[in-house]
């Protein structure tokens, strides 16, 4: 996911470097040390997240309750943005 987005490539070219030491060896490795780091906390974040996503899907899913509950919120949504495409002027 982040390896189309300039932004993540950015962040490792601007932030990442000023934390490596060079008394401390090749500069190169350290810099992939913390890529390294950073792929392993990115994996278990987004894993954590869609494990969590799925849990609470179905989850609500099983729930009359919260069903009920998400299509009024949904309905009130959708129908505060029809009184705000009806009442914008151009």
């Amino acid at each position: 996911m982040n390896i189309t987005n300039p932004k993540v490539a950015i962040f490792f070219l601007a932030f990442l470097p000023q934390f490596a030491d060079s008394t401390k060896g090749p500069i190169t490795i350290q810099i992939m040390m913390f890529g390294g780091i950073f792929i392993i906390a990115t994996i278990l974040i987004f894993g954590a997240v869609a494990w969590s996503a799925g849990f609470l899907g179905k989850w609500l899913k099983r729930s009359d309750k919260a069903q009920v509950v998400m299509n009024r919120i949904a309905g009130t949504v959708f129908a505060g943005l029809a009184i705000r495409l009806a009442i914008t002027e151009r």
